[in-house]
């Protein structure tokens, strides 16, 4: 085993990464039941649109965000770690105001430019009202934006879980549910939507007020504002390129294809997004990990715990990736036989989400490092890539297109990325027994196949069934090839968390 410090950061980063993990599980759940509710009452058409037009408010909200979410997780958890708790506390009362303000004052122009965006860029009328009533969500993102960082940066994972992972999706849930029984209609569903924002922001601050405004009550803030800007501004463009290309791939699709057709990427890119659960989990808290241990100057620790949670992160990527792969159709067909022409569009996307997890959190760790203007190429390039892929894809293959474009971007930028840190840092993801979950995967794959198609069963009790079995053959060729001492470890830190709960309930 490693030193006691490595040890003591893997714990840490486990047990919190645990709590996002979960969080990013049940929202997947949660977001699967929401939509498949949304699409077998709306069909693929009316929710393309619904799509579109929250796609369209939530990339104005990007544009409030002025780089300091990543600013936040940043300048919080490097205060808190050197224990300047005045500087970190104005830190997020600074961001607070900053964000709060700015995102009213987008709100009020996206109101004004809604016939603009609606009828001159994507060519549909009905989008108008939609968005000049979405607007009203654009002050509580940007406040809930400062609040969800600053629970990220103090490493108030368990609070920022239940905040985004657990209330958003429930809220959500139960809106949906209310209106079907009152009256199903689009825009009875976005006024639902800006509901949940509200909830999710009032209960955030909640949160970061019960653990964290109460206790530095006479802590006098410190604004550092040099110092802030002068990482927000790079992180800025930064930030808004890396979320507008989570939305990119549905507002070009909006522009060139019909609703369904948004609709149909949507569901599909949703169910692909699963496969990289694991990776969002581990960068909500390796990301403040880093920032500290970089303050330290432990380079070496950093390469230890990156190789290891790599691992882990390309393992878990592996078992939902081959079950999709397995069961892509009756997963679709979930959402309505419409959607079940989504299944090459899924596992290309699916495919592209492995290999970008396989590469780690080689981003992260450069912006952590000190390095945003580099992350910031690096986004750049991103979504000019994304965006000239699409356009020449899109007309010619259609939402195909638009699925190959997005993985080989992905794809490529990691690689990049995994490149820019071994020569930044000399530190890189990989470690020889990657090929253990390979080798345990393609076997249980192989054999779930063949049972698949020498038994004809419903299609859900083959997905149901057929995944337990996958999931234990792959535990069991993986346990037949060894862990590693460092899986021992968190095996031993996720059973132990486990054990003791049940103690406690006994």
């Amino acid at each position: 085993m490693k030193n006691t410090e490595y040890n003591t950061e893997l714990k840490n980063i486990t047990k919190n990464a645990g709590f996002g993990g979960f969080g990013i599980v049940f929202t997947n759940v949660m977001g699967f039941v929401n939509n498949a509710i949304i699409t077998r009452v709306l069909g693929a058409e009316l929710y393309g649109l619904f799509v579109l037009a929250t796609n369209i408010i939530t990339f104005i909200g990007y544009i409030a965000q002025l780089g300091f979410s990543s600013t936040l997780v940043r300048y919080v958890s490097f205060f808190t770690g050197k224990q300047e708790f005045g500087k970190a506390k104005g830190t997020i009362l600074y961001g607070l105001r900053l964000l709060f303000f700015f995102s009213i004052f987008l709100g009020v122009v996206s109101f004004l430019l809604s016939p603009l965006i609606s009828q001159t860029i994507f060519h549909r009328t009905e989008l108008t009202s939609l968005l000049r009533i979405l607007t009203i969500a654009l002050p509580f993102m940007g406040a809930t934006v400062i609040f969800l960082a600053a629970l990220v940066g103090l490493k108030l994972i368990k609070h920022y879980v239940i905040s985004i992972n657990i209330i958003n999706p429930v809220a959500f849930l139960i809106a949906i549910l209310a209106i079907f029984l009152l009256g199903y209609s689009l825009t009875s569903l976005i006024w639902a939507w800006i509901l949940v924002a509200v909830i999710v922001s009032i209960f955030s601050f909640y949160f970061l007020n019960k653990e964290y405004f109460i206790n530095q009550r006479k802590v006098e803030p410190i604004i550092e504002k040099k110092e802030l800007w002068s990482f927000a501004r790079p992180m800025y463009l930064n930030g808004f390129v890396n979320n507008a290309i989570k939305v990119a791939p549905v507002l070009i699709i909006g522009y060139f294809m019909p609703d369904n057709e948004v609709g149909i990427f949507n569901i599909s890119f949703k169910v692909a997004l699963l496969v990289s659960f694991s990776l969002l989990a581990f960068r909500q808290i390796f990301a403040p990990s880093v920032s500290a241990l970089f303050a330290r100057g432990e380079i070496q620790l950093i390469e230890e715990l990156n190789k290891t949670i790599t691992k882990w992160i390309f393992t878990i990527s592996l078992i939902v990736f081959f079950n999709i792969v397995l069961f892509a159709e009756p997963i679709l067909n979930v959402f309505g036989a419409e959607f079940i022409i989504g299944t090459n569009i899924l596992l290309i996307l699916a495919l592209g989400e492995l290999i970008s997890s396989g590469m780690g959190l080689a981003g992260n760790i450069l912006e952590m490092s000190g390095r945003p203007k580099v992350e910031l190429v690096n986004s750049v390039v991103t979504l000019f890539l994304l965006l000239v892929l699409n356009y020449f894809m899109i007309p010619a293959f259609g939402i195909t297109g638009a699925a190959i474009s997005y993985s080989v971007t992905i794809v490529l930028v990691s690689l990049i990325r995994v490149i820019e840190l071994f020569v930044f840092e000399k530190i890189h993801p990989f470690k020889f027994s990657y090929l253990k979950p390979v080798v345990a995967g393609v076997v249980a794959f192989a054999i779930v196949f063949w049972l698949k198609n020498l038994v004809i069963v419903s299609m859900y009790w083959e997905m149901v069934v057929g995944a337990i079995i996958f999931i234990v053959l792959f535990i069991s060729f993986v346990w037949i090839l060894k862990l590693d001492s460092e899986d021992k470890y968190i095996l031993q830190t996720v059973m132990g968390k486990f054990i003791n709960k049940k103690k406690k309930e006994n």
